[in-house]
């Protein structure tokens, strides 16, 4: 199959400061008005869109900005979400083509808002300047969606039912790219019953789009020496609201299940979660250390695109559970080796000119690669700047949902899932819609007219005593070593297909220890090293090893598939079918959201 090309690298903004004004250079405008940058978006945005009252009489709002620039909008947006003192959740989705890094957004809010702790969140969040989507998760009830890269390219891949449009793009006259003709015309498929627009620009282009997009255009005074604004209602009566539920029943307690249960309760809705076993984290997701990282690959293809996206997201979303739970959180950093001759010099090409620096990763030779690893000689790879290493994290994450509103049962099989009656502990009928699967094991059994396809993987993960010189960084090739807080290694691990045993196997420890020997050539007699620690899991991976995300029918889904990368994909999954669920916009474009239906098979 032939490989995707990494997309483009993004020109960032570039901007000069005149005045405490922040020009833009690139269109050779301000950013905003000298009236005042906050005062200015509530009035053209926030009273333009009536969001106060939007917010006061939905169960969400989903706001579509075309120009995030220095996220003022979303700003005062989240300001006005605040003060309106409901259970709305604000879902703000914003494209711009030439964004800010954080060094930038940092000193530009801070010469136009100073200290605010929504900025300081906003920040601190901000992902790498990488083409695509990426979803963040500012508070449990404001979420925003930051596609970077040409609007007029990626509003085709946006998933969304849009209840208010931000135009926030320089003028027509300097951006003639972004106010045109076939961007109106999309907001046609994306605007819902009722919804509104507004923009600081009065040119008649943008009213004859906008009428023409299907809303009536009327002109308002405008902010500050601006006379007249645009704002306008979407007159089409047939649109529909996406279907909104109030409540999920989660089938499976693993990471993928956890993480939905987690995110889906913290959005407001009635949460029950169902496991067979004791508790929670059980089975293939009771690894005791789990690495949370990029697969970094020449292919930007489906598997790959959607690693960069899961692993950004992953490690905000383990970061932001480690404040409140004790699930064992630490980033490390990592060393990906190259496999085969030249291939790192391939990487470099496809990634080099992307600016992953800051958050991510960088390229080393063999002596930077010794360098970091005392002395150690191997061969080329990737610095990978920050990974994740979760440490025994079950009682966290069962801490987690104890902590929370959800209703969870354990020991209780699901024997049918039209009726939801449960045989052993439980002699009950429980009615809940919809019912996610996130029971890899027993899926197929459940839904049997749907073709899941899953693979059963079997691996094993070895734990030595300490090894002779420090290991400063975890190196994966096939498998991963890291290293522990006790100075123990963890080798990970192996991969047996359609193999379901649980049975620790002596044959496969020696694998592992072989493992750090390839993988760390410093160790005289490995196989005399003291085994501390053996682990033994079943996951469960898709023919395609996409995993199955979304509609099954009558008000069934699906939440599995991920094979070993559950700890890493889990979350964003869970992400994109509680955004289902809820009628929020999908956190990834329509066209990856397609290749993760568990409906591709059939």
């Amino acid at each position: 199959m032939k490989r995707v090309p990494w997309p483009a690298p993004l020109a960032p903004a570039a901007y000069q400061i005149v005045d405490d004004v922040i020009y833009s250079t690139t269109f050779d405008e301000p950013y905003f008005s000298k009236s005042g940058g906050l005062a200015e978006k509530r009035h053209v945005f926030v009273e333009g869109n009536q969001l106060a009252e939007r917010f006061r009489c939905s169960k969400k709002v989903t706001i579509l900005e075309f120009g995030f620039g220095l996220g003022l909008n979303l700003l005062s947006s989240m300001e006005a979400h605040t003060s309106s003192g409901t259970e709305c959740v604000l879902d703000y989705v914003a494209f711009e083509k030439h964004p800010l890094n954080k060094d930038q957004l940092r000193e530009c809010l801070q010469l136009t808002i100073g200290a605010n702790e929504n900025a300081t969140h906003l920040i601190r969040s901000l992902p790498p300047l990488v083409s695509g989507f990426h979803r963040i998760v500012l508070t449990p009830k404001v979420v925003l969606t930051l596609i970077y890269g040409d609007a007029t390219s990626y509003i085709k891949e946006l998933d969304a039912s849009v209840d208010a449009f931000y135009l926030d793009g320089f003028s027509p006259k300097k951006n003639e790219d972004l106010w045109n003709p076939s961007l109106f015309a999309s907001f046609r498929r994306l605007a819902a019953k009722g919804a509104s627009f507004s923009t600081y620009s009065s040119a008649g282009l943008v009213r004859r789009g906008m009428s023409y997009a299907g809303f009536d255009v009327e002109v308002k005074k405008g902010f500050g020496r601006k006379k007249e604004m645009l704002v306008g209602v979407f007159r089409d009566e047939t649109q529909a609201h996406p279907k909104v539920f109030n409540n999920v029943t989660i089938i499976g307690g693993g990471i993928a299940g956890c993480s939905l249960a987690l995110r889906a309760s913290e959005l407001g809705l009635r949460t029950r979660l169902i496991d067979r076993g004791p508790g929670v984290m059980g089975q293939g997701s009771s690894n005791p250390f789990p690495l949370v990282r990029p697969t970094v690959s020449l292919d930007f293809g489906p598997r790959g695109q959607f690693s960069w996206y899961a692993y950004f997201y992953a490690m905000r979303f383990y970061r932001k559970l480690s404040q409140y739970q004790s699930i064992g959180w630490q980033e490390i950093s990592a060393i990906q080796l190259a496999k085969r001759e030249g291939e790192l010099a391939k990487m470099r090409d496809a990634l080099g000119a992307l600016d992953l620096s800051e958050d991510c990763l960088s390229f080393i030779d063999d002596s930077a690669l010794a360098s970091r690893s005392l002395g150690t000689q191997m061969s080329n790879g990737v610095f990978i700047s920050q990974v994740g290493r979760l440490n025994r994290c079950q009682t966290g994450v069962t801490q987690a949902i104890k902590n929370s509103s959800i209703e969870l049962l354990t020991k209780t099989r699901v024997s049918d899932i039209k009726s939801l009656s449960f045989l052993e502990d439980y002699q009950t009928t429980i009615e809940s819609v919809p019912v996610v699967l996130a029971n890899p094991q027993t899926a197929q059994q459940l839904i049997p007219q749907v073709k899941l396809r899953l693979q059963a993987i079997r691996g094993q993960s070895t734990r030595v005593e300490s090894i002779n010189r420090p290991l400063n960084h975890a190196l994966c090739g096939d498998g991963y070593l890291a290293s522990m807080d006790d100075e123990s290694v963890w080798s990970s691990g192996t991969f047996d297909l359609d193999d379901e045993s649980t049975e620790v196997r002596n044959r496969d420890n020696l694998l592992n220890l072989d493992r750090i020997n390839q993988l760390y050539d410093s160790i005289e007699s490995v196989k005399q090293m003291e085994v501390v620690e053996s682990w033994v899991g079943v996951r469960y991976a898709t023919l395609d090893r996409m995993p199955h995300v979304g509609f099954v029918g009558n008000n069934e889904y699906a939440l599995t598939g991920f094979g070993s990368k559950g700890f890493t994909w889990g979350p964003l999954a869970s992400e994109m079918l509680v955004s289902e669920l809820l009628g929020l916009s999908c956190p990834v474009e329509r066209s990856l959201r397609k290749r993760m239906s568990p409906l591709r098979f059939d």
